[in-house]
């Protein structure tokens, strides 16, 4: 267990549930100032996004989890997990899916490109989000 898993209870007792709970890799956003920071840091997020799927095999109840990738600012990406919850009836999520959602950053979309997993997008007022997801984990996002 690593330093973002080890305060999360996957026990699945009555207080372990995840309502989008999250954490990002880049706080500060300094992956915004060029590619070769970014890149660092979106391949912290895959390893820790291994480390999530790893303690949610030990999870006994359904999940959602993925990765969410702002394509204009770095701070924003982030590893989410999601249950069902005592906060309100949002699970599962379930997203309709946006065809001809074009990543600007051709860096950025080679590189989601070579991580294997699902990857589909929409666009936001603040520009596109890319969720990218492991089909062999948890519940589906989209509808």
């Amino acid at each position: 267990m690593n330093a973002i898993t080890k305060n999360l209870d996957f026990s699945g007792g009555e207080n372990s549930w995840f309502d989008f709970w999250h954490t990002h890799i880049d706080w500060n956003g300094d992956g915004n100032k060029n590619w070769i920071l970014r890149e660092k840091f979106l391949e912290k997020l895959l390893t820790e996004f291994e480390n999530v799927k790893s303690e949610l095999k030990k999870f006994p109840n359904e999940y959602q989890t993925w990765i969410l990738i702002d394509e204009n600012d770095s701070g924003e990406d982030g590893i989410y997990i999601h249950t069902k919850n005592p906060n309100s009836e949002n699970f599962p999520l379930k997203i309709k899916r946006e065809n001809n959602i074009k990543c600007e950053n051709q860096n950025l979309s080679d590189f989601m490109n070579k991580t294997g997993l699902k990857i589909f997008g929409f666009e936001h007022e603040d520009g596109n989000y890319y969720y990218l997801t492991d089909e062999n984990y948890g519940l589906s996002l989209t509808e």
